[in-house]
């Protein structure tokens, strides 16, 4: 008796199956935006580094325009000593010079000696700076060799904008989108965001 026009092998359903089953054990490449997955492609990550002469916050853009996200942070304790060292000096220093105006104080020649001391301590401070600079600078280019962002954003103090800005890998440079010289290192993600979307140029 012959086949009705209608039928079809019986392995044919399977084999549709399996075929369908097959494409959705592929690896998630970013082109499967059919079933829910966010595509990747085309797609960049975006840090944003926020940083003075002791500490760089890092935050990443996410899927919320305007949000961030933070991801890690870089301190340098002795930028942190330092400071306090100076800020104890320059109230001894301070003290001092009214007490020797006053004539209740020791030799005037100690003036001399105060001075030296704080031009020692800046120098001490501004290689601390450079130093940190420096390992910034290490770590995101460490970073971006692993791809673990694709544009860079940098809001810093002046002064350490500039040393950063000297010790950036070239491949670093080349991902820099823009800079914000204004020291934000205490302000939230919020705000750091808010800065950011003002800075951008307008179309």
């Amino acid at each position: 008796m012959p086949k009705s026009a209608d039928a079809r092998p019986e392995n044919a359903d399977t084999t549709a199956r399996t075929d369908a089953a097959s494409a959705d054990d592929r690896p998630d490449d970013g082109r499967w935006a059919n079933r829910g997955v966010t595509p990747r492609a085309g797609q960049g990550i975006g840090w944003v580094v926020v940083a003075d002469e002791a500490i760089a916050r890092i935050l990443t853009t996410t899927d919320v325009p305007g949000a961030l996200d933070p991801v890690e942070a870089l301190t340098d304790p002795a930028a942190h000593a330092k400071e306090g060292e100076l800020h104890v000096n320059d109230a001894g220093r301070r003290g001092g010079r009214v007490s020797g105006e006053g004539g209740h104080g020791g030799p005037r020649s100690g003036a001399g000696s105060a001075s030296v001391t704080a031009s020692a301590g800046v120098e001490n401070r501004h290689l601390e700076a450079r130093a940190f600079a420096r390992r910034v600078a290490q770590h995101l280019a460490t970073a971006l060799q692993q791809k673990r962002y694709d544009t860079l954003r940098i809001i810093a103090a002046p002064r350490f904008l500039g040393l950063l800005r000297q010790e950036l890998a070239d491949a670093v440079r080349a991902v820099v989108t823009d800079e914000v010289s204004k020291d934000l290192i205490h302000a939230s993600d919020d705000e750091i965001a808010q800065r950011l979307s003002d800075a951008a140029p307008k179309a």
